[in-house]
């Protein structure tokens, strides 16, 4: 599922891409996962550190998201 959710991601334009990820922030701060400080830092640590794309952050995310929703 996550590589589905990676390349469905890669597909959308950079705003899009970004437009999705503040959609899940808001969710998962809605359900109290992490406060929005924290959650902007691991996206970033994400993306620098580890050198994930933010389609495959994304992924990650919506798949917590969709765990805390379930």
């Amino acid at each position: 599922m996550m590589k589905y959710l990676e390349r469905q991601y890669s597909n959308l334009s950079r705003d899009l891409q970004k437009d999705k990820l503040e959609e899940i922030l808001l969710r998962l701060k809605d359900v109290n996962f992490l406060d929005d400080e924290t959650l902007k830092e691991v996206v970033q640590a994400l993306q620098i550190e580890e050198g994930w794309s933010l389609a495959k952050v994304l992924a990650h995310l919506d798949m917590i998201d969709h765990d805390e929703r379930t």
